[in-house]
């Protein structure tokens, strides 16, 4: 049987580091059977040294910034100048393109609902978009959606009446400004009543700012399926009654507790012997004294194993499953408002945490004592111990949290609108 496309766009990612790719990687596992999947990806995206599944069409085709804002300000103001004149130049120049497509009146229509320029992505994609012959069967999933690909994704159920269906996460609060992200959902209203156009939010903050700024209720779902989760695992993760590994894994960033990691080791190693596992791919420049803090450590102690490099997808996955305890440092407003791939991967991976306090982020799925919670770092490390002392107690919750949770994607809104 002939099997319907869906296309997986990540516009923004350049290299495989952090979340991003194994979105990218996840979804396509989790729809592997339903779908012939493509990727249509940033032109200088870089996978080597990176797991990618074997039966993913990747195209690399979209154009944006060289420069990000929090690198360089002023190369990327100039840069962004430089990308609106060529994108108003190439305005005028679809004006023959569609006038020779038949399309002319539906480009004005849908130039109208982008004040008269082309969204910024659509110049290096519309006709990779074009080529894949895409049907209304057929789906186009945003995994991290920006207010750049939600214009897109306006133009084009504007432009092509026959599109496939639009799918977008949001993935961030976004903020209420000129032609931002609430703007377009009053464009699409139609499309989301008439289940052409879907848009996805995660059950928190940014669900309430959504709802409350755009009044819409039509069209736009909740989900809780996220990054790390792997509908065809038969993962159980066995119980240990000594030598827990206590973990960190992602970016090191102050945002995520990484600068806590040498004093909550000292802490722990007082009067306990647990083994440390610290994996990281990025670390900003005000963390350098940290890491070399946590080098110096790991010559005076051979419990602790720093792996300082991007773990592609598949060894990212057994690192969770060497986890027994991971503290999650997050600052509690980034997780309930941005969330944490590391503390949901903790779920389907049956791992013990102990979250910051006024944490509510994945509460819809912790509903056993999988985790404790903690105020500063020295009640991280007293709740650590504590989940060491009664690991088999803490185990059984994770496990049955983890259960909670692949019934909720089972019956996930973007998993049943997708399917």
């Amino acid at each position: 049987m002939k099997k319907n496309k869906l296309i997986l766009i990540e516009a923004e990612m350049i290299e495989p580091k952090g979340h991003f790719l194994n979105n990218l990687i996840d979804a396509a596992k989790f729809f592997e059977n339903k779908f012939k999947i493509y990727w249509l990806l940033n032109k200088k995206f870089n996978g080597k040294g990176t797991f990618i599944p074997k039966k993913i069409k990747k195209i690399n085709t979209i154009s944006t910034n060289n420069y990000k804002r929090s690198q360089n300000k002023i190369l990327y103001m100039f840069e962004e100048i430089y990308i609106f004149c060529v994108n108003f130049l190439y305005t005028f120049l679809f004006l023959f393109y569609f006038t020779y497509d038949k399309k002319l009146l539906l480009y004005l229509y849908a130039l109208k609902s982008n004040y008269f320029i082309i969204p910024k992505y659509f110049k290096s994609f519309y006709f990779s978009y074009k080529h894949l012959k895409l049907t209304k069967q057929d789906h186009i999933y945003f995994p991290t959606g920006r207010r750049k690909d939600l214009a897109l994704i306006n133009f084009l159920s504007k432009l092509d009446l026959n599109h496939p269906k639009f799918h977008l996460r949001i993935s961030i609060p976004p903020k209420n400004k000129f032609k931002g992200i609430f703007y377009y959902l009053k464009e699409i209203e139609h499309n989301l009543k008439n289940k052409t156009i879907f848009i996805y939010v995660w059950p928190n903050n940014i669900k309430k700012s959504v709802l409350k700024n755009s009044k819409i209720i039509n069209g736009i779902y909740e989900t809780n399926l996220q990054f790390s989760y792997d509908p065809n695992s038969s993962f159980s993760r066995k119980y240990k009654k000594f030598n827990h590994t206590v973990g960190y894994i992602g970016h090191a960033r102050k945002e995520k507790g990484f600068h806590h990691l040498p004093k909550i080791i000292k802490l722990l190693e007082k009067k306990n012997n647990f083994n440390y596992l610290i994996q990281f791919s990025k670390l900003n420049k005000d963390l350098i004294d940290t890491k070399k803090e946590l080098v110096k450590l790991s010559k005076q102690n051979n419990r602790i194993k720093i792996i300082d490099k991007y773990s592609n997808h598949k060894e990212f996955i057994q690192l969770l499953k060497k986890i027994d305890i991971m503290p999650i440092l997050h600052n509690p407003s980034e997780l309930n408002n941005v969330t944490s791939g590391t503390a949901y991967s903790c779920v389907p991976y049956q791992i013990p945490m102990v979250l910051p306090y006024n944490t509510s982020y994945m509460n819809n799925i912790n509903k056993y004592k999988s985790y404790e919670k903690a105020k500063d770092i020295r009640k991280f490390t007293y709740k650590i111990i504590k989940i060491s002392k009664n690991y088999k107690f803490y185990l059984k919750n994770a496990k049955l949290n983890s259960k909670i949770l692949k019934k909720i994607i089972d019956n996930d809104s973007l998993v049943k609108n997708l399917i």
